[in-house]
């Protein structure tokens, strides 16, 4: 007989928050569904469609005619976005930022909370753009668990991280509280990129996972046992300077709309790019 994960997962759909007993074996059911890095530019761009639209339902966003969210954090080498695919379609994505020099995105809104962590000398990688086109709540949820794992660990075997940083929704506190157990970074405000938004900052202490999910026999069985190989986590598609102009200069704005800092900043990543040509918007 299959165990109930512990405590229930708790999930906000509509406006209004559910709760339901999720099996160890469904979490455990692939439904042919391959999650890992994007493989593609295509893999890439139903990514990031997948958030426009998901951002677009939640009234984060404005209707746009490229149809696609991203990040200029996505053009960074250290960044990756993973992806469920079933069949040939990205059915859910979340990206994931490893902290650069110029910083995290959440540093536009939590800096002194994210730099606090940076002085103890904590390695940070922030989870952003979470979002699944699934409607069947059960089939969500055991998507997202999917996710979490290789987002852990892709965290913990690939950026050799300290901490794993969101900010969420108040509405989604339950969930990453009470059942993934992440801890409180930073407090209530309103979240400039997404229409102001309310957002509140989460951290999960990565090198005490173990002992946080002490009593949670589930959650340890999921997360801390059959780790993914290095090399899924590891054999990610990385963009060309096509991809980069394609996504950040053709496709977006994201390039010329970026601080100088972050622009200097890649451009010591990828100084044979024409950042003249891409920047003046010819």
């Amino acid at each position: 007989m299959a165990t109930t994960l512990y405590p229930p997962n708790w999930y906000e759909k509509g406006g209004v928050e559910v709760t339901v007993s999720l099996t160890s074996s469904q979490v455990a059911r692939r439904e042919d569904a391959l999650v890992r890095p994007a493989q593609s530019r295509e893999e890439f761009e139903q990514a990031f469609r997948l958030v426009y639209q998901s951002y677009l339902d939640r009234g984060y966003i404005e209707e746009s005619p490229q149809q696609i969210r991203l990040s200029v954090f996505n053009a960074f080498p250290t960044s990756v976005t993973l992806v469920s695919v079933v069949r040939g379609t990205v059915v859910a994505t979340v990206s994931l930022i490893a902290d650069t020099p110029v910083g995290l995105p959440m540093d536009d809104v939590y800096h002194d909370e994210v730099q606090q962590l940076r002085n103890a000398g904590r390695r940070l990688i922030e989870a952003i753009m979470l979002a699944d086109r699934r409607r069947e709540l059960h089939r969500a949820l055991t998507m997202l668990l999917q996710l979490m794992k290789r987002v852990y660990d892709y965290a913990t075997l690939v950026a050799h991280a300290n901490d794993l940083c969101i900010t969420i929704n108040p509405r989604h506190e339950t969930y990453y509280g009470n059942f993934l157990l992440f801890e409180p970074l930073g407090g209530l405000k309103a979240y400039p990129s997404v229409r102001n938004n309310p957002a509140v900052a989460k951290r999960m202490d990565l090198d005490h996972v173990r002992e946080l999910y002490d009593g949670h026999a589930e959650l340890i069985k999921l997360f801390l046992t059959d780790r993914t190989p290095l090399s899924v986590l590891e054999g990610g598609y990385r963009m060309t300077a096509d991809d980069l102009h394609y996504f950040f200069v053709e496709r977006t704005t994201a390039f010329r709309d970026a601080s100088p800092e972050v622009r200097e900043c890649l451009r010591g990543y990828y100084p044979d790019c024409p950042w003249e040509e891409w920047l003046s918007g010819t």
